[in-house]
């Protein structure tokens, strides 16, 4: 019988055993990547323009993201989203204090709601009946709204929307992931321009302008006007490997977060919050 917070994070659990496999995989991945990266799939290479001193960096593709780093982020997302479905069927175990019927079993759901009207309405029907009272607190407690309703509560004034935060928040976006990779097919990625610079001894000349706009093969990323005696036209760069199907992507083109880091990301909502949150409340 689940009793305290250490039963509830009992690395045999069910959950706590599929967010310890993500791990191991989200290793994997960085393994992959790391490999992949060394093969030089894509080149970022000075070329002369038609205008006197000024040179056009031109993006080039040059392998396609393996297969197997695709199902691997697939692996990543199903066990982090069978973690949470196994939680939400204990909690429901625990809540009828007995084995479940077929009919409760199949409608066993980790709910995952934008805004607390959402998370009553699907608690009083799809769920209904299914968790009891301290259940549905951890639940609740848990939820991408969570902390502007405790927020509201408050009287604290945030200018945040439910509907905002829910495309930033890492368990929205695991979901969404998860089901596209369920459903339809391998996770879209994309190499995402990071960070670029420059050396030079002391003050430079040179100054970057803006390149086409796009990402394809081909593109000009950025223009180098200027040129500095004694240095070559190479540019450091770092491309991250991006989620294109990520809810937050394109809201965020500032500043993309790598896949390593996103999985990562998810993994810690996961085990970190959802997990020990929903243990003390249980334990209470």
């Amino acid at each position: 019988m689940i009793s305290n917070v250490g039963d509830w994070l009992d690395p045999t659990r069910s959950w706590c055993a599929k967010a310890e496999r993500a791990r191991v995989h989200i290793e994997s991945l960085r393994e992959q990547i790391d490999d992949f990266r060394r093969s030089n799939p894509y080149t970022l290479t000075p070329e002369l323009t038609d205008y006197q001193d000024r040179v056009a960096y031109v993006l080039r593709y040059h392998r396609d993201v393996p297969p197997s780093i695709s199902t691997t982020v697939g692996d990543v997302l199903h066990n982090l989203r069978g973690a949470l479905e196994n939680l939400a069927f204990e909690l429901a175990q625990v809540s009828h204090g007995r084995a479940l019927s077929d009919k409760q079993e199949a409608s066993s759901k980790f709910p995952i709601c934008e805004s607390p009207s959402k998370f009553d309405r699907v608690l009083h029907s799809r769920l209904a009946g299914l968790f009891n009272d301290r259940a549905r607190a951890a639940l609740r407690a848990v939820q991408p709204f969570a902390l502007l309703e405790q927020a509201h509560h408050l009287g604290v004034a945030v200018d945040q929307t439910y509907e905002d935060h829910f495309h930033w928040d890492p368990l929205h976006r695991l979901d969404l992931l998860w089901n596209i990779d369920k459903h339809r097919r391998l996770a879209v990625m994309a190499w995402w321009p990071h960070f670029f610079y420059w050396v030079s001894d002391g003050s430079s000349n040179r100054r970057m302008l803006q390149g086409d706009g796009t990402l394809a093969n081909g593109s000009v990323l950025f223009y180098m006007e200027g040129h500095d005696e004694g240095i070559s036209d190479d540019v450091v760069h770092e491309f991250n490997l991006v989620l294109k199907d990520d809810p937050s992507f394109p809201l965020a083109t500032d500043h993309t977060q790598d896949v390593l880091d996103t999985l990562d990301q998810f993994r810690r909502q996961v085990a970190d919050f959802v997990f020990m949150n929903v243990a003390t409340i249980m334990s209470r």
